[in-house]
């Protein structure tokens, strides 16, 4: 594997239908004020952009 690119901010992928559903998930958990389903769409966001873009989202990643 590719050594991975960090970055600070999560921005879906161009044409990538996960990272476009995770963040709908997030952002939706976000405005219903729903922590534990944010916090499982956070978890799968990293996990995603990692395994699938080859990105690693920082800590405290916005």
């Amino acid at each position: 594997m590719a050594e991975a690119v960090t970055k600070r901010r999560f921005t879906p992928e161009p044409g990538c239908p996960r990272c476009t559903h995770l963040d709908t998930a997030r952002r939706r958990a976000a405005t219903t004020h729903d922590r534990s389903a944010e916090t499982d769409a956070r978890v799968l966001i990293r996990q995603h952009m990692l395994t699938e873009h080859g990105t690693v989202l920082e800590a405290g990643w916005l």
